[in-house]
């Protein structure tokens, strides 16, 4: 060797290569770990198991173009399941379209059938296209495979829940929790399963355990269980305040006193990013619609029975002018509109096309959508009952609004482009706290149904309550009663000697009763003075609020169909006016209907007003007097003129709507409700 030059050893070889990077790769030093394997196939290029092992390392780094990539081209050298499946994981995690991902796990279980994890992952896939049959056995045989599988234990349970198979759903999900007593998964939906069989007791007790504040704060509320429910109240708004996502059912917040308007839409967001991840970041399936007759306008609920929002739009659907729009109702609920129910004539009559999507998917529902081509598409649940968010999250429709359900916004900009609202309920001067743009109706956004039936009133006997002295009610549900506007009946009830308060019992929450009565007691009441009145038919219920001398309302979520129950049997209702949304709503029907002295700003004054009222029985019969001239007059009870104006309100979103939109509010002109 000629002198001055310097020996070169050999190059390390390709397997050495190789096991460095698995070394780096069982140390968590991945980025290294992915270096090592790109030299292992520079050195070797037809190294499979090197590309395949790229491919995972830059998965876990999140470089999920890279991890693709190299994973298929692995899979071009050889056919191996692990390689398929962390494909499958891939895809998934890039939120590419699933029939990709589930080509991938079908691939690898035909390679080898029993991966528990592969059949659990399948199974989600084919969850969420509601493929459940398949699912069903997918996940039951990753638990044969792997009894101790926390996740497939979760997700079966998830899958027998959604199929209302409780009992089934309760023992994998316990199951799930005995091996892992933390997992989230599996104690939101056990959470969940108590809540819809009303085992609130035991849902509180899973909640406390769990620290899970928001949902805890929600179900002391159902049971009026009141004891620590100041101290659960500050620790979820201190959840929510955090930097880390909080998955609580934004509903459950809304009756929080210390609930902001940005912490609401926070709230929202992050329970949208939570539930939606891949849904939020697929392309969306329609963009644009060429617009060419009437508007076509989708309302989704899953509601189209006798149901609180059928009380209030039926009539707003039946006065719909097919000149101007032609309407469409997708149902997701099989409860919808069956022979027996009430509301199911008049929905088969409506001038619009019905459309069953209850047993569709998610995906599969959305497609359908986007097949009827809709213009705006009104989404009438939001974050309540029975909602599928997961439909909107996919676009079908290039315009979206969020109305009616859910007295607040959702929080993500993909799950609605406009919110409807009024000057009361939504002033232009709130847009910050929407992540919708206002789209404001020029009275009220809460339609009445003109059609509601007033019979004859009931006799105070009949119901349960005294001949003589005054009555205050308030039909709301127990969660919507907070210790301190319960202070305040309370209060109202130790100034009015004979006075009751005329509550609406739950037969699903009857601790709930107990446990308000005891409260009463508490502070200075007697507990018969509180009087709980049966759910009842719409007709009957109208009939009996007129024995009521003063409706109450609740804070800081409001009474909103109660409300208008009230005001059409001619009740006066004091609001009490907040800065959320959900607390706004009872001042909007009352400012809609010409009575904006019964509101009040504070707790102070909303006591003071009501007691001004109950002091002077010719001032409460004289506003009662007003109340039943008002009826037939008022904007809040005239559906046709209520229609006109939210048919203008759509023609002015279809204009107003572009992909740039600069986001200033909508506002109708109330002195053009004669036409568009």
């Amino acid at each position: 060797m000629p002198d001055g030059k310097r020996k070169i050893g050999s190059l390390p070889s390709s397997k050495k290569l190789y096991s460095d990077g698995i070394a780096l790769y069982q140390k968590g030093a991945f980025a290294e770990a992915e270096q090592a394997f790109a030299r292992t196939v520079m050195a070797k290029p037809n190294y499979a198991d090197a590309w395949h092992m790229r491919g995972v390392c830059c998965l876990v780094l999140n470089r999920l173009g890279d991890a693709e990539a190299f994973i298929r081209k692995a899979l071009t050298l050889k056919k191996d399941a692990d390689f398929y499946a962390n494909l499958g994981i891939t895809l998934v995690e890039a939120h590419k379209d699933d029939e990709a991902a589930i080509a991938a796990y079908r691939a690898s279980l035909a390679l080898n059938p029993r991966n528990a994890q592969v059949c659990s992952n399948l199974g989600n896939l084919l969850k969420k296209r509601q493929e459940n049959e398949e699912a069903e056995a997918l996940y039951r045989k990753a638990i044969k495979l792997k009894p101790d599988s926390v996740y497939a234990l979760a997700n079966l349970g998830a899958l027998l829940l959604d199929r209302k198979r409780y009992e089934e759903a309760e023992q994998l999900l316990r199951r799930s929790l005995a091996l892992n007593p933390a997992f989230p998964n599996a104690i939101k939906t056990l959470g969940t399963l108590l809540e819809k069989t009303w085992r609130t007791s035991e849902a509180i007790a899973l909640f406390t355990a769990a620290g899970k504040w928001g949902h805890l704060a929600g179900n002391l509320r159902m049971l009026a269980a009141w004891d620590d429910l100041a101290k659960v109240d500050a620790a979820a708004i201190r959840d929510l305040q955090s930097d880390r996502q909080n998955a609580t059912t934004p509903w459950l917040l809304l009756n929080l006193p210390d609930m902001t308007a940005q912490l609401q839409r926070k709230a929202a967001r992050d329970f949208a990013v939570a539930e939606l991840d891949a849904e939020l970041q697929r392309p969306a399936l329609v963009n644009s619609v060429t617009r060419g007759g009437p508007l076509r306008i989708a309302y989704l609920s899953a509601d189209f029975y006798n149901h609180a929002t059928m009380h209030l739009l039926a009539g707003v659907l039946e006065a719909h002018d097919a000149a101007r729009v032609e309407v469409h109702l997708l149902s997701i609920n099989t409860r919808s509109a069956k022979d027996d129910d009430p509301y199911a004539r008049r929905i088969a009559a409506l001038p619009a096309t019905f459309h069953d999507l209850s047993q569709a998917s998610n995906m599969e529902a959305a497609e359908r959508i986007a097949g009827i081509a809709p213009h705006l598409l009104i989404d009438l649940k939001g974050y309540t009952t029975d909602a599928r968010f997961g439909i909107t999250a996919r676009r079908p429709a290039p315009v979206i609004i969020n109305w009616l359900g859910y007295p607040g916004t959702l929080g993500h900009e993909r799950l609605a482009d406009y919110i409807i609202g009024d000057p009361v309920v939504t002033p232009p001067d709130h847009a910050a706290d929407f992540s919708e743009t206002l789209a404001l109706m020029p009275h009220c956004y809460q339609p009445n149904d003109r059609s509601r039936p007033l019979g004859a009133t009931a006799s105070r006997g009949e119901e349960g309550l005294p001949e003589s002295g005054l009555v205050f009610c308030s039909f709301n549900q127990f969660i919507k009663i907070n210790p301190a506007t319960f202070d305040i009946w309370c209060k109202l009830l130790a100034a009015t000697p004979g006075s009751v308060l005329w509550l609406l019992a739950d037969p699903r929450y009857q601790k709930g009763e107990t446990n308000l009565r005891r409260e009463a007691e508490k502070r200075g009441i007697a507990h018969d003075r509180l009087v709980f009145g049966q759910r009842k038919p719409l007709a009957a219920h109208l009939a009996r609020l007129p024995l009521a001398d003063l409706a109450l309302d609740t804070f800081p979520c409001n009474s909103h169909t109660t409300a208008s129950d009230t005001l059409w049997a001619g009740v006066p209702l004091v609001a009490r006016m907040g800065r959320t949304f959900a607390s706004r709503v009872s001042a909007s029907l009352l400012t809609a209907h010409g009575f904006p002295e019964l509101i009040a700003s504070d707790d102070d004054s909303y006591f003071e007003l009501i007691m001004s009222l109950v002091k002077v029985p010719e001032k409460l019969r004289d506003i009662r007097r007003k109340l039943d001239a008002a009826r037939l007059n008022s904007p809040l009870f005239d559906t046709a003129r209520f229609t006109r104006d939210l048919e203008r309100l759509y023609e002015a979103i279809w204009r107003h709507h572009t992909p740039a939109n600069n986001r200033a509010p909508i506002v109708l002109d109330p002195a053009q409700h004669n036409g568009i």
